[in-house]
């Protein structure tokens, strides 16, 4: 508790004397309350339209926008499966399956903070870089770009020049609408398989973080925060192993009584030595567990896997927040708008404000306050 006391008393302090020290500025740098923004001062004109690498990217274009249908209609499929079975079938509550905020101390652990901060920020410089280089392949200027930080949340953006856009196609704008959604995709899959390549040079045994009751393992002994070294004196680096050795021993038969023996590693014992023994009738110890990692590199490769898949969802998703004179459209706003303002004109694009709105709604309605699991 005094630990988020003096986190948070530091917080404020920064920003405080950032404010102070900054406001009123009209530059490159611009502070409000808990914002800061910093322009970088580069201006991107059109590409060569007939280079091959322009074309390339033009190419690749039409993959982003597939890619942003695909992950919009994943992203559907998942919320009103999980409405309905929260809101009808009253199947979930707060703190099961849903769409996680990103509040520390919450719902992030202080401790996986900076892998987070620094997951995002690299999430956002892809994500705002795929704009700027599809709309310039599309013809469209780009004027601005830079950092900003909202809060303790790092991000990018580029500023596109409205006139260029509004001229474009079509298929031009929703090229560039879809391209950060398409390069976070891109990069959650280039970091999930660093993970799986690397996993066995990350781990370090398998940690236990909650026990089921009245399970083979609670009456073994086991506790939350154990990290399981080896089943029957094997080995355990990562989950892979576990699984292995446990099916090895007969815990996932459900028919057949099985008996293991598992060396843990418990704080402030050392190494302790237990028995499970599994009945008939069931196919599990009754353990919840996760990859120990023993490298920083771990958790930060698993934060950039999750949480790039998590940002293309929501970038994805049309969600529109209306605001007093304005409103901010997420890059699956703008495509929705896009597309129907073309087939319905102004009713398509009111069509598409409440769709927007819907969306918001029901994000909101799933919103659940489980830590995420990084670095256990």
């Amino acid at each position: 508790m005094e630990l988020g006391l003096v986190a948070l008393a530091a917080f404020l302090a920064f920003w405080v004397i950032l404010y102070y020290a900054l406001r009123g500025r009209r530059g490159r740098v611009q502070v409000y309350p808990f914002v800061l923004i910093f322009r970088v001062g580069v201006v991107g004109d059109p590409l060569p339209p007939h280079t091959p690498s322009t074309k390339a990217i033009r190419l690749l274009g039409l993959l982003g926008v597939a890619v942003m249908l695909l992950i919009m209609a994943l992203f559907y499929l998942f919320a009103v499966r999980l409405a309905l079975a929260r809101h009808v079938y009253g199947g979930g509550g707060g703190g099961e399956a849903g769409i996680v905020p990103l509040i520390p101390g919450v719902t992030i652990p202080l401790g996986d903070l900076p892998y987070v901060l620094i997951a995002i920020g690299l999430a956002a410089l892809v994500h705002e870089a795929a704009h700027a280089v599809a709309a310039r392949a599309e013809g469209i200027r780009v004027r601005n770009g830079g950092f900003a930080l909202f809060a303790f949340i790092p991000a990018a953006f580029v500023e596109l020049d409205e006139e260029s856009l509004s001229k474009a196609p079509l298929l031009s704008k929703l090229k560039v609408f879809s391209a950060g959604v398409a390069a976070n995709v891109a990069f959650y899959l280039v970091a999930a398989a660093l993970l799986s390549t690397l996993l066995p040079m990350l781990t370090g045994g398998v940690v236990v973080l909650s026990v089921a009751p009245d399970s083979p393992a609670m009456k073994a002994g086991i506790q939350p925060g154990d990290v399981i070294r080896a089943v029957n004196g094997v080995e355990v680096r990562n989950l892979e192993d576990l699984s292995k050795l446990l099916a090895e021993a007969g815990v996932a038969n459900p028919e057949k009584e099985a008996v293991v023996a598992l060396t843990l590693e418990r704080p402030g014992e050392g190494v302790v030595e237990v028995t499970v023994v599994k009945p008939p009738g069931e196919a599990r110890i009754g353990v919840q567990v996760a990859n120990r990692f023993s490298n920083p590199l771990g958790p930060l490769l698993t934060a950039l896997w999750q949480l790039n898949l998590g940002l293309a969802a929501i970038n994805a998703a049309p969600l529109i927040l209306p605001l007093p004179g304005a409103a901010i459209l997420s890059d699956g706003a703008h495509f929705a708008v896009a597309i129907l303002e073309r087939l319905a004109g102004r009713t398509g694009r009111i069509l598409a404000f409440a769709l927007g709105i819907a969306t918001l709604l029901l994000v909101v309605s799933l919103l659940t306050f489980t830590p995420l699991r990084i670095s256990p």
